[in-house]
């Protein structure tokens, strides 16, 4: 019989002390919903190329580093209004290293002043770890040498993988909600050896305030994820000026995130870093998250009364 070997006890990182995630974590989440929701593909009429890399814990053998890259545009067949995205992501953390690659289709239907899309991605899940690396110490009342629970080889699996989204933006606000890895996918990462990655649940919604000078803008947004057994909170306010610049600060349990971006055109830059309050201040210096967003412009003529671009997009 297989052994069913779990090996999220390096995948864990509890960034609030109460969310044990196999998700990536991104302090700019509302420039990268597409790693989250389906459904936020098209969300724009325009061909958005987005990029992401982050390093994580500054300071702490092991900690992740990230990066994601996600194409997304509007795609209209006759009266049939869609959004098609591909997303591409690796992860390494400690001897593992994560990565996807997935196709994202959305249809979209107009709904109360605003666009309702429903979303699928579909696409592929591998985990590798590298047991070449692993350190068991001298045997002693604590330390076996080997564990035969550990490879000491390179191993790895791969899978399909599901996540499914509903998302909702209007001219003032936005709204989603989404499940990852629906179907828990199990992982063979050889014959005696197994690992699976868990379902979770996000949910996500923000709003543009028009301040008092016409100049700026206040987007209050909130980001929460959860495996129904433990959960992280993410609270954002950025303030918009001229639609060009922005700053901004969020919250998240023991840390918290100041935030700095620009539009230069076509371009969006992004820069995040994370700075711990709590314990993990002993350990590390915080994190640092970078981000990249080109945006060509799709000549789709009018799209209806109810044409306009997400919040987060301004």
């Amino acid at each position: 019989m297989k052994r069913l070997i779990i090996f999220l006890v390096a995948l864990i990182a509890p960034a609030s002390g109460a969310w044990a995630q196999y998700d990536a974590q991104f302090s700019q989440y509302f420039m990268a919903m597409g790693y989250y929701n389906p459904g936020y593909a098209g969300t724009s009429d325009d061909l958005n190329v987005f990029g992401l890399q982050r390093q994580q814990w500054i300071g702490m053998p092991g900690a992740p580093t990230t990066s994601f890259i996600n194409l997304e545009m509007p795609l209209s067949v006759g009266k049939t209004r869609t959004g098609v995205g591909v997303t591409l992501f690796t992860e390494t953390i400690g001897l593992f290293n994560n990565s996807h690659l997935s196709g994202q289709l959305a249809f979209k239907r107009n709904l109360l002043g605003g666009t309702l899309s429903l979303g699928a991605q579909i696409g592929l899940a591998s985990v590798s770890f590298d047991g070449t690396k692993a350190e068991f110490g001298d045997q002693d009342n604590y330390h076996v040498p080997e564990d035969e629970a550990i490879p000491k080889t390179q191993v790895s699996g791969m899978t399909l993988d599901i996540n499914a989204g509903l998302y909702y933006t209007h001219k003032r606000f936005y709204a989603g909600i989404a499940s990852t890895h629906l179907l828990k996918p199990l992982l063979e990462l050889d014959e005696n050896i197994s690992t699976y990655i868990p379902r979770a649940f996000n949910l996500t919604g923000g709003y543009n305030i028009q301040l008092k000078n016409p100049l700026f803008e206040l987007q209050p947004s909130v980001f929460l994820k959860t495996d129904l057994q433990s959960f992280q909170l993410d609270l954002t306010a950025r303030v918009i000026y001229n639609k060009m610049f922005s700053g901004g600060l969020s919250w998240r349990g023991y840390e918290g995130i100041a935030m700095l971006g620009a539009s230069f055109g076509n371009v969006t830059v992004g820069y995040a870093y994370d700075f711990p309050t709590g314990p993990l201040l002993k350990a590390s210096s915080g994190s640092h998250e970078l981000m990249v967003r080109y945006k060509l412009k799709l000549n789709k003529g009018k799209t209806g009364n109810y044409r306009h671009k997400s919040v987060r997009i301004l």
